[in-house]
């Protein structure tokens, strides 16, 4: 199981890189078009800000689950035992998998309703809003499932995957 998970994580983790590569190129293309000719892309701020920006900062949510990347406030916590620090770990793990999982399901039902209906913004461009709330949704699950699998996993393998992601193998 943790090896399906891990697949997943990197796939969605270099569905983010390539959002944020394909932001910089759009934003690259609508400075010189912008001021070289005259003719921003009118669409180009809405696209990032709607679709890509949700992939950016949802997609690789297990990724930066599985090596620790999160932000975490641990001044009291290194001076606690291994087995309470474990099982505090742990415990924030399951609440976390919890409050994630009904946020996932909220957003896998509204990307299901809004497919359903059609729904979209509309402005100078038309936007189709279920893609948006389906990447939301994968983002969370990876999520829930690295927090889930991590609840099981012991503390040496845990600081194995956190060692072996920092140092990039």
């Amino acid at each position: 199981m943790g090896k399906i998970i891990r697949v997943c994580e990197d796939a969605t983790r270099y569905a983010g890189i390539a959002a944020t590569l394909a932001i910089m190129a759009i934003i690259a293309c609508d400075v010189l078009f912008r001021y070289a000719f005259n003719a921003p892309l009118a669409w180009a701020y809405e696209f990032i800000a709607l679709y890509l920006m949700a992939a950016l900062f949802f997609l690789p949510l297990g990724y930066v689950q599985r090596c620790q990347g999160n932000v975490a406030v641990d001044l009291f916590v290194r001076v606690l035992p291994a087995t309470i620090r474990s099982w505090l770990f742990r415990v924030g793990n399951l609440l976390a998998a919890a409050t994630f999982a009904v946020t996932g399901m909220v957003f896998a039902e509204k990307a299901w309703d809004a497919a359903a209906s059609g729904e979209e913004i509309i402005g100078p461009y038309v936007w189709t809003t279920w893609p948006i709330y389906a990447v939301v949704t994968l983002g969370l699950v990876q999520f829930v499932l690295r927090a889930l699998y991590q609840v099981g996993q012991s503390a040496t393998t845990l600081q194995r995957d956190a060692a072996e992601e920092a140092h990039g193998e």
